[in-house]
């Protein structure tokens, strides 16, 4: 599909158009958005910039080129969009202190999928105690093992790759699934693991990491709040869940105005993620953490339907990522988040219910993977069946 008459003619040259048109949004967000005030004036500006992110996937052709680099594309500029939407408010990766004062910290950071850590009012390298080597080696930040992490899993995925184009008529469906599910967890971290080196390398920043061992999350709340893609986690909880619970509580009797009410949910709700990471690296588990807080937690219907919401609207985006690559909306994508938002709300419910009833750490996980893998297997990989192989090629014989 050619955008506004446009068709790049190879997937370098698409990259380097993207990358383009990206970057004139970030400097149109950089120089005219933020002369206005914020709220509604600056969304109204904003609109061209948002207009750009919409379009810019499309100028792949998806019979010549790269679907995967398309629909990695759709992620990159929906994650864009958003930074675009909290900066109209005055929050996000945008409002940096380390990213506001010079353009080309903001370009970097509203062009790619990253949002700089921060120690108090400091930015900079953030040093991190490992209580093993194996700890180390996992989940250091500095740039050489950053490097060496996404060499040994660019190999592991090259391997994976070539199973899958070799072996595609004779593996069975879900043996195809669990293959490209951790194909895509592989590629996703080493992409984002070499642009977190070279921003530590550069520019002397540690990058938030976007995923923290998600194959040992021990319920599905502690998965996809606190382990799976954090800086889509991070921004669905600031463009969604709070808006959304800070709409449905303006009715309450409060003495704050709108604005602060909104900034209250905004501080705890980051309060509360930051308090939650800090608990499991100091070695408190999630279990323990959640068992502390039990005496004080209460259903909470606005929070239910936030949650919601934030899910929604998630499987509404990867639906469109969806429609990109195969021009076909079967809406199983979305039903897929919905089903996860909802068992996510049961979760809580019965935690907050039968707060002594749980199981083990090993049988919790071993639940919490394999309902993932399985709603996963039924509802997020058919509709891209079409593809995985056409992908899995495509990614194996990337050449530079």
């Amino acid at each position: 599909m050619a955008t506004l008459g446009y068709e790049a003619q190879s997937w370098k040259e698409g990259i380097l158009v993207g990358h383009l048109l990206v970057f004139i949004a970030a400097a149109y967000c950089y120089w005219i958005v933020r002369r206005f005030s914020l709220g509604f004036p600056r969304l109204v500006a904003s609109t061209p910039a948002l207009a750009v992110y919409t379009l810019v996937p499309f100028i792949w052709s998806h019979d010549t080129h790269l679907t995967g680099v398309g629909c990695f594309y759709c992620i990159v500029t929906w994650i864009a969009s958003f930074k675009v939407l909290l900066l109209c408010w005055g929050t996000g990766a945008g409002c940096d202190p380390w990213v506001e004062p010079i353009f080309p910290r903001f370009a970097i950071v509203m062009m790619y999928p990253a949002h700089v850590k921060q120690t108090g009012k400091v930015v900079k390298r953030v040093p991190v105690k490992y209580s093993s080597l194996i700890d180390y080696v996992s989940k250091s930040e500095t740039w050489y093992m950053l490097f060496a992490r996404s060499v040994v899993k660019s190999v592991v995925l090259a391997l994976l790759l070539q199973i899958t184009v070799s072996s595609l008529d004779t593996l069975p469906l879900i043996v195809l699934h669990l293959l490209t599910t951790l194909q895509l967890y592989l590629f996703a971290t080493t992409l984002l693991e070499v642009l977190a080196a070279v921003a530590n390398f550069f520019f002397g920043v540690t990058i938030e990491p976007h995923f923290d061992n998600p194959f040992v999350s021990v319920s599905l709340q502690e998965f996809w709040g606190q382990r799976w893609n954090l800086l889509v986690s991070s921004c669905l909880r600031e463009t969604v869940y709070n808006p959304v619970l800070h709409l449905l509580q303006r009715s309450d009797d409060k003495p704050e105005t709108s604005d602060q009410a909104l900034s209250t949910n905004l501080a705890e709700s980051e309060d509360l993620f930051l308090t939650r990471r800090s608990k499991r690296s100091s070695g408190v588990t999630n279990t323990d953490f959640s068992k502390a807080q039990g005496a004080r937690r209460k259903f909470d219907l606005d929070k239910l339907i936030a949650l919601l919401a934030s899910f929604l609207v998630s499987g509404i985006m990867h639906e469109g990522a969806v429609y990109y690559m195969t021009w076909n909306a079967t809406w199983r994508m979305t039903s897929f988040f919905v089903v996860h938002g909802v068992a996510v709300a049961l979760e809580t419910a019965w935690k907050i219910q039968y707060p002594k009833t749980r199981p083990s750490r090993v049988v919790s996980t071993l639940l919490t993977l394999s309902f993932t893998f399985i709603t996963a297997h039924w509802l997020f990989w058919p509709p891209v069946d079409c593809k995985i192989a056409i992908i899995s090629s495509e990614l194996l014989n990337l050449r530079f």
